[in-house]
């Protein structure tokens, strides 16, 4: 795999990072594969937050009353009244 300069030193500054938390050498390997497990997170994260602002604007709108929407306007209606002609 071939990064350039600046991004090989950002790695091996990550793995100094992680190296100095768990006390003990980490590769950039590792460092590689935290990097993808806190953008899976991330990831999680705003599905999870999006879901739920969908479902809170879905509920808004359920509650919404219309013009003309009521329950008499759902009744049933009485088709004895029309012609066959």
């Amino acid at each position: 795999m071939k990064v350039s300069k600046k991004t090989l030193e950002k790695l091996h500054k990550l793995a100094g990072e992680l190296t100095a938390k768990k006390g003990k050498r980490v590769t950039l390997e590792e460092a590689l594969i935290k990097l993808l497990e806190e953008n899976e997170k991330i990831k999680d994260h705003i599905n999870s937050s999006q879901i739920k602002d969908d479902r809170q604007a879905f509920l808004t709108l359920l509650e919404q009353k219309f013009p003309g929407g009521q329950p008499e306007d759902f009744e049933e209606y009485n088709y004895d009244d029309i012609s066959t002609d």
